[in-house]
């Protein structure tokens, strides 16, 4: 049994988000999304308890289901302040060995494979690449030089035949990021995951 603390309003994300805590006074975040979400959400939980499993730093997932309300999923509270809400006021050492812990959490992240099934990266891929060069191509705004960019990346579609494919946190920033009171960071919002290649979407 569970009492809401505070609603929070933070971040661009449709969930509603709250702050909640047990009996025993042990704080929790607890996510809604619409129940139309069901399995892109339950894939997610399922992701965030493997890379829990690698012990990186993150909202650990507690418990998923279905309310009245949609679809639930109930994440351990982390104790901090937003990094990007920090960083002003350290120094460039503490900057820059936060950026270098950063990418390290991120290379565990990207250890984790994407589903058997998930489509080829060079097709998902050079769709989107058809998509946008012919979204440019339509619009009335050129600028001088645009030939030899689109000549580059089309000469060079080979380099994402074969390419491997992880999970991808999907929005990896300092604004979903904390550095916990014990001075951890720790990644929050797996919201926006995705699968892709290593070297693409963070």
């Amino acid at each position: 049994m569970v009492k809401i603390v505070e609603p929070i309003t933070r971040g661009w994300s449709d969930d509603k988000k709250y702050k909640v805590m047990d009996e025993a006074g042990v704080s929790y975040l607890l996510r809604i999304s619409d129940a139309n979400r069901y399995e892109h959400r339950k894939t997610l939980f399922k992701m965030m308890q493997r890379a829990e499993a690698l012990d990186i730093p993150m909202c650990k997932p507690i418990e998923f289901g279905t309310n009245d309300e949609g679809v639930y999923s109930l994440q351990s509270w982390i104790n901090g302040k937003d990094l990007e809400d920090v960083l002003p006021s350290i120094s460039e050492t503490e900057q820059y060995a936060l950026g270098v812990k950063s990418g390290k959490i991120l290379k565990q992240i990207h250890s984790i494979p994407a589903p058997a099934d998930q489509e080829d990266w060079a097709v998902r891929f050079n769709r989107k690449v058809d998509s946008k060069i012919n979204r440019y191509l339509e619009h009335w705004y050129k600028f001088d030089g645009d030939t030899y960019l689109i000549d580059y990346i089309n000469n060079n579609r080979t380099l994402l035949d074969n390419r491997p494919q992880c999970f991808h946190h999907g929005d990896y920033h300092t604004g979903n990021m904390m550095l916990s009171d014990s001075g951890e960071l720790t990644i929050t919002d797996f919201d926006r995951y995705d699968f892709g290649d290593p070297m693409g979407r963070i």
